[in-house]
């Protein structure tokens, strides 16, 4: 079982990458899990706190943990900014 995962803005640019495939067997299902084994290099450098990432699954906006689902398309990126 998989989900999509996406990076955009800043969390994309310290990544490295835009786009990735993550098994959830290696996660536990769990977003927050999820979140910080598909960004923990990244937050162990100091590049990114976890705070400053932001998530939706599916396309909506999540703010907590949350199971996940085969197939689930999980998107991280940072806060907005504009008027």
């Amino acid at each position: 079982m998989t989900v999509d995962i996406l990076f955009f803005g800043k969390v994309a640019d310290k990544a490295g990458i835009r786009q990735l495939k993550m098994e959830l067997s290696d996660t536990g299902g769990s977003l927050l899990a999820l979140r910080d084994k598909a960004l923990g290099t990244v937050f162990a450098a100091g590049g990114l706190d976890a705070t400053q990432v932001q998530m939706s699954v599916n396309q909506v906006r999540v703010t907590g943990d949350m199971p996940l689902s085969d197939g689930d398309e999980v998107a991280f990126f940072s806060a907005f900014s504009g008027g």
